[in-house]
């Protein structure tokens, strides 16, 4: 005999379905009337596959997966796609200015991926800089002996070999890390000890700067969270190996635009998940969606759901994790880079101002800051300066933006850049991108942690992608769409 339960009760037993513990309703379809019922108005629909996060990752499975013949819909929360990439337009003078994601590399796939989205390419140009070095939290210079370029990027070249040899490891995904008693012992160190083990010391200011501060703490990271961010392709881009690109304007944005024209209707933004439940074995998912402009709700059924985010807590509530998720994910630590765009007429015409702490003088090529700190003043051109600031996670907009102020004052009292007369940073532009660079310790990884995130993948009808399961870097992670997750989630239908 079939049970008849009330609205209500429905929507009770749905919120226990989605909860640490799940249970199974006895249809997607089911549970979608249950929330058309309890939401009057909302609209519905049912999908092979709901990507969730319209950033680099989501938006590129997404279209993979659209050129599959599979009927799919891209959820983003933001009011376009786009994720970590930001164009700035200047209004004066029509000059734009990514200062988020910089260029892209000829990974597998990515030149097919621009023809895809109909984009031409380039090489880009960078504006000249001048490079200076000064404490940030006292505003002294500090000085800082950079290497000469040969020694610099025979480091360089060094650390290339090493990670090209362990690269089958991690890209284009994880599915052939060994065993944890296997694992090499290189990838486990520390990445300060390792760069001693290899003598990168001449190399260590391109590493961090290229991108290793945004680890937060590069130094004391297991190496293999360092290779995975800063591979073999990034440090082939510096010894010219590899060629970087952007697309012909010139604007990042565009790569996201693209997928929205090709998509159309297939895309949902200014848009939140704020329940779910996910059935086991490959049953489905069912979403509940709410446009954050209009308050209006959209019922979502599908029979596979890629989530591309980042699975911090905050970010992975509405989704109900169970106890193999949650053990999983609570193990991650991530980092918080916010960019912005700015300008001051203290700042020195085409200066690229590093922060160092007093230490990294006399040949210590292994002193950088502590996190929270602000990265770098840099010209861009136009009078601009790109700055970017590092935190933990929880580290706010107002958080980075007063350090940023901060720092600027500090030069100024000090000398090391004109006075600023009380005029604040002119913040033009500003990104915050969230958590990213999720890593675990060594003893995490030594237990298994690699193997217990990829058992993830299926499970509970969710699949994954984006950094926590690649990199962080678009290139690697269109490479891991490509190779990996595509494959995985259409061989699953």
């Amino acid at each position: 005999m079939r049970s008849i339960l009330a609205p209500a009760a429905v929507v009770a037993q749905l919120a226990l379905c989605a909860a640490a513990t799940p249970c199974k309703p006895a249809s997607l379809n089911g549970t979608a009337s249950a929330w058309l019922k309890a939401y009057p108005g909302s609209a519905r629909k049912d999908v092979d596959v709901v990507v969730v996060g319209g950033g680099s990752a989501g938006s590129n499975a997404a279209i993979h997966l659209y050129d599959a013949g599979l009927d799919i819909l891209l959820i983003e929360a933001k009011p376009q796609l786009g994720g970590m990439v930001d164009s700035y337009t200047n209004p004066e003078t029509g000059n734009v200015f990514d200062f988020g994601v910089a260029t892209y590399t000829n990974l597998t796939g990515t030149e097919a991926y621009f023809e895809r989205l109909g984009l031409s390419t380039k090489i880009p140009t960078f504006a000249t800089t001048v490079p200076y070095y000064a404490d940030f939290t006292t505003g002294e210079t500090v000085a800082f002996e950079a290497p000469d370029l040969v020694p610099e990027f025979a480091a360089l070249a060094a650390y290339y070999e090493i990670a090209k040899n362990y690269s089958e490891l991690f890209m284009p995904s994880y599915a052939n890390w060994p065993a944890p008693d296997e694992i090499p012992e290189d990838l486990l160190l520390p990445f300060g000890e390792f760069a001693a083990k290899y003598e990168l010391n001449d190399t260590m200011l391109l590493l961090w700067a290229g991108i290793g501060a945004g680890l937060a703490d590069m130094l004391s990271i297991p190496t293999i969270f360092m290779m995975q961010t800063f591979g073999p392709q990034t440090a082939g881009v510096f010894l010219g190996n590899t060629v970087q690109f952007v697309p012909e304007s010139g604007r990042n944005q565009d790569i996201y635009d693209s997928v929205t024209s090709i998509l159309g209707d297939a895309v949902m933004v200014n848009s939140k998940v704020t329940k779910s439940v996910r059935l086991p074995d490959n049953g489905g998912a069912a979403l509940l969606v709410q446009d954050q402009v209009t308050g209006s709700y959209t019922v979502v059924t599908a029979k596979r759901l890629v989530i591309a985010f980042e699975p911090t807590s905050d970010n992975t509530a509405p989704f109900g994790l169970d106890a193999q998720e949650t053990a999983v994910f609570n193990k991650g630590t991530w980092s918080i880079v916010h960019t912005g765009i700015v300008s001051h007429p203290s700042l020195p015409d085409e200066a690229l101002i590093y922060n160092l702490p007093p230490t990294a003088v006399n040949g210590n090529d292994f002193a950088f800051p502590e996190p929270p700190f602000v990265d770098f003043f840099q010209y861009m051109g136009d009078d601009l300066y790109q700055v970017i600031v590092v935190g933990w996670e929880g580290f706010s907009i107002d958080d980075a933006q007063t350090m940023a102020q901060e720092a600027l004052q500090n030069l100024a009292s000090s000398g090391t850049i004109n006075a600023t007369d009380g005029v604040d940073l002119t913040i033009k532009s500003w990104s915050n991108h969230g958590p990213m660079d999720m890593r675990t310790s060594r003893e995490e990884l030594e237990g298994g942690f690699i193997q217990d995130l990829y058992a993830l993948q299926g499970h509970r009808s969710t699949y994954w992608t984006g950094a926590a399961f690649s990199s962080q870097l678009s290139t690697y992670l269109w490479y891991y769409n490509l190779e990996y997750l595509v494959p995985l989630v259409v061989d699953s239908l």
